[in-house]
């Protein structure tokens, strides 16, 4: 992977997206977080606008992924995280697929992390295209950090450490 490699996620609040969100950006990749709840036409249209090398799915969203791949030109791999038969929904659609599970079970402890421009870009969204086509917008490593340190500082939400926050969010749409 290079830090023009785009990875996206197609995936429901869960620990594989969290780790995504983490590991994508510090591996010198771009995290493309898919809001699950576009049409099939503006996910293909998302996935290609932002030309994606890797998409990470749940399993339970394969069937709406799986149509789609044949018309994803940048798609070389498909990794699938969950239970099911979603594997073999997905072979002989084009790229590459995998299971999360047996992927990271294959890999060593040992990753040689990139140092990676503030200035680069770390992750992107794209709007839900109510006026056209959605639009994408990429956050460089620094927004990222700035924004997380506003976040935290004691006027940024005002939480303190004997609250409890319940994020309701989608992780797809929480890159702000």
């Amino acid at each position: 992977m290079t830090g023009d490699d785009r990875v996206a996620t197609f995936q429901w609040n869960n620990q594989e997206h969290l780790e995504a969100y983490c590991v994508v950006p510090a591996m010198g990749a771009v995290l493309h977080t898919i809001n699950i709840r576009l049409s099939a036409d503006q996910i293909r249209y998302v996935v290609n606008h932002a030309e994606d090398t890797v998409i990470i799915v749940d399993a339970s969203l394969t069937p709406l992924l799986a149509p789609l791949l044949a018309d994803a030109p940048s798609v070389r791999a498909v990794v699938v995280t969950g239970g099911g038969d979603a594997v073999e929904l997905l072979r002989g659609n084009g790229p590459e697929v995998a299971h999360y599970d047996e992927l990271l079970a294959a890999e060593g402890d040992e990753f040689p992390w990139p140092t990676v421009e503030e200035t680069s870009a770390a992750a992107m969204c794209y709007t839900s295209g109510t006026t056209g086509d959605p639009k994408g917008v990429v956050y460089s490593h620094r927004s990222l950090y700035l924004h997380s340190m506003a976040a935290c500082t004691t006027n940024g939400l005002g939480v303190g450490e004997g609250d409890r926050v319940f994020p309701i969010v989608p992780m797809f749409h929480a890159n702000a």
